[in-house]
């Protein structure tokens, strides 16, 4: 039997031609499941689907890509849904038209076209930036106090959004002087520290040209979380969750390792093709979609944006937590999140990256 015909079965017939390809019998699969053998009949007879860890655990016994089993479960409870419809193609059109941002990215093979607003942006982003390239080398020593500032407002503002309540001032106190700061909890001061380690990462990752890999999210997570919450920091989640405030709801934790290759394929086919500030903006926006991670998932997706506008000779983004402009980035994540509109958040990071390089330039 062909790989096409195999692909073209039903999840019952699929079921029970891994069975027979693996030469087992039907009460060894159920013995492998924990099940009664006729529920497993039942399954090669299409009268009952197996559930989604059933699924799983039929994947690892036949010995088959992660997913493979459960996208076709999905596949039939979608077509067993709509199929008396008169109006069935319109009905997946519309599902085609609404999916998630970050998943509408990862499916994208194709050539981008930006819109015009956004062209503009970046336009002008990469004016300034030819203006300080021309000014390159920089002076050793004012490049360190330059990355002071701008790293420390960065650590400030990246975790304000968050919910620290420490001031610029009192981060730069916690960072630098390794001062206590009164009334303020164990954990804004760990927070401010850490997040402070992971900036300085990113940074010798980006004059290293280290290559981008899924070990490097794993470190900067790490990074975010250590001393925090320990025994989660670099690890993929293995429960549900829900971002709060969201209409998106992340994928199930089993398929996190799946969508985190995705990521970095993506990054793979797009990085020589996208410009570089929206290929940061959909990193950010793909990574804290999928929500590998238990917490920390923010501050983590912020820093994989940053490490590559830096790789690629750009500046710190940083994006403010002050309330206005809190609402703005969750408002723009929403949409790519829930309505498949990536236009809004791509455009704010875009700003945003200009605002800095504008800023940067000033100083220099």
């Amino acid at each position: 039997m062909t790989d096409n015909v195999i692909y073209n079965l039903m999840l019952n017939e699929k079921l029970k031609y891994l069975r027979v390809k693996n030469k087992l019998k039907i009460n060894e699969v159920a013995f492998i499941l924990n099940v009664d053998s006729s529920l497993v009949s039942r399954f090669e007879s299409g009268s009952r689907q197996p559930t989604k860890q059933q699924i799983l655990k039929l994947e690892e016994i036949f010995k088959i890509k992660p997913n493979e089993l459960l996208k076709q479960a999905l596949a039939n409870d979608i077509i067993k849904n709509i199929k008396e419809y008169a109006y069935a193609g319109e009905i997946l059109s519309i599902v085609s038209e609404n999916i998630s941002g970050y998943q509408k990215l990862l499916n994208k093979k194709e050539k981008q076209h930006l819109p015009a607003n956004l062209q503009k942006v970046l336009n002008e982003i990469d004016a300034i930036k030819f203006k300080i390239d021309a000014l390159k080398p920089l002076n050793t020593i004012q490049l360190e106090r330059l990355n002071d500032y701008f790293f420390t407002n960065y650590t400030f503002e990246s975790n304000k959004i968050e919910g620290n309540t420490l001031t610029l001032q009192e981060t730069s106190l916690v960072i630098k002087e390794g001062l206590t700061i009164g009334g303020k909890s164990v954990r804004e001061h760990l927070e401010a520290i850490n997040h402070s380690e992971a900036v300085n990462f990113i940074n010798d990752i980006a004059i290293k040209s280290e290559h981008l890999n899924e070990r490097t999210i794993k470190d900067l997570h790490y990074l975010v979380l250590k001393s925090i919450q320990t025994t989660n920091a670099g690890k993929y989640r293995s429960v549900e969750v829900r971002i709060s405030g969201s209409e998106h709801l992340p994928p199930v934790f089993f398929d996190v390792p799946f969508k985190m290759q995705e990521l970095i394929n993506y990054y793979q086919q797009q990085h020589k093709n996208l410009h570089p500030v929206i290929l940061a903006a959909d990193m950010h926006q793909i990574l804290v979609g999928i929500h590998p991670f238990i917490d920390g998932n923010g501050r983590t997706s912020r820093l994989l944006m940053n490490l590559i506008l830096l790789q690629n000779g750009y500046y710190i983004a940083n994006i403010k937590g002050n309330l206005a402009s809190k609402l703005a980035y969750y408002k723009a994540l929403e949409k790519a999140h829930v309505k498949g509109n990536l236009t809004d958040f791509r455009v704010l990071v875009a700003k945003t990256v200009k605002q800095s390089l504008t800023e940067f330039y000033k100083l220099i």
